[in-house]
């Protein structure tokens, strides 16, 4: 685990290809960091939290799409779907997709 990710989220449940997790309050310095009055979860932590849950060594960022706010205290299921070069990782927050985003792995 990184020392950005450290307390930022607890798994509360996990597969081989999906984990529900839940991120931290607000009170977490990535939280007051980005950013103050209005936290979100940063794209690039997003991938940070995928590889750590999974197990997966990221060379690149193919595409990402971006549709919602991760927010403090977010109740988030983490889907990784296998593709031929890497996988796509799907955040999806209430039924609703945040975020999409195909990483190139190992």
């Amino acid at each position: 685990m990184s020392l950005l990710t450290q307390q930022l989220y607890t798994i509360i449940n996990q597969e081989e290809s999906q984990a529900l997790i839940l991120l931290a309050d607000e009170t977490h310095p990535i939280f007051k960091a980005h950013f103050e009055g209005n936290p979100l979860l940063p794209a690039f932590l997003q991938v940070d939290i995928v590889a750590e849950i999974f197990g997966l060594q990221v060379n690149g960022i193919s595409r990402s799409k971006f549709m919602g706010p991760l927010k403090p205290l977010d109740q988030v299921v983490i889907r990784l779907e296998k593709r031929p070069l890497g996988v796509k990782a799907r955040w999806i927050k209430q039924e609703h997709l945040c975020s999409e985003i195909n990483l190139d792995v190992r």
